[in-house]
């Protein structure tokens, strides 16, 4: 007898729910990715018919890769010769901050404190570790611009984040 079902968890299930909303018509990129991160929070797990797993999993195969943000974050211009040579050799990407470069929460867990802490130090602009904490929903005071007490406000942000996770599922 086939099986009707199948169980998902983890980065599957949070790859099917999110799917599953976003071809939802009707529904905006912002609300759907805001509903998306709210269930995958919130499920732990989940049993879904074999053919809507199945149809989302080619929908998903037949759609080429999108970038993890909608909107990038536009880097300043640089105002030295020099650098202003090598960055227009580097072509247009070399403007855009990607904010989910590495995952802030997994740093922390996996390597901690201080390995976070030389993530964020090698950023040396304000508003790409503004757009990092935005983007990673860390809760940052949008006033500071202060790198030192910004990347130290963000580590402490993570941990806060981490904290709230591991209430949560217990």
């Amino acid at each position: 007898m086939a099986r009707t079902t199948k169980q998902l968890s983890g980065a599957g299930k949070d790859k099917f729910l999110r799917g599953l909303i976003a071809s939802e018509p009707g529904i905006s990129s912002e609300a759907a990715s805001a509903l998306g991160e709210t269930m995958c929070e919130a499920i732990a797990d989940v049993r879904v018919r074999r053919d809507a797993w199945e149809e989302r999993r080619q929908a998903t195969a037949a759609r080429p890769a999108t970038p993890a943000i909608d909107k990038p974050v536009p880097v300043p211009p640089v105002t030295t010769s020099a650098t202003a040579s090598t960055a227009e050799a580097a072509g247009p990407d070399a403007t855009v901050f990607d904010p989910f470069a590495f995952s802030a929460l997994a740093v922390l867990t996996k390597k901690g404190r201080a390995a976070l802490a030389e993530q964020f130090g090698k950023i040396d602009a304000a508003d790409h570790l503004h757009a990092i904490a935005a983007a990673q929903h860390l809760t940052v005071d949008a006033g500071l611009k202060d790198l030192a007490q910004l990347r130290e406000a963000l580590v402490k942000a993570t941990e806060a984040r981490l904290a709230e996770r591991r209430a949560a599922a217990s």
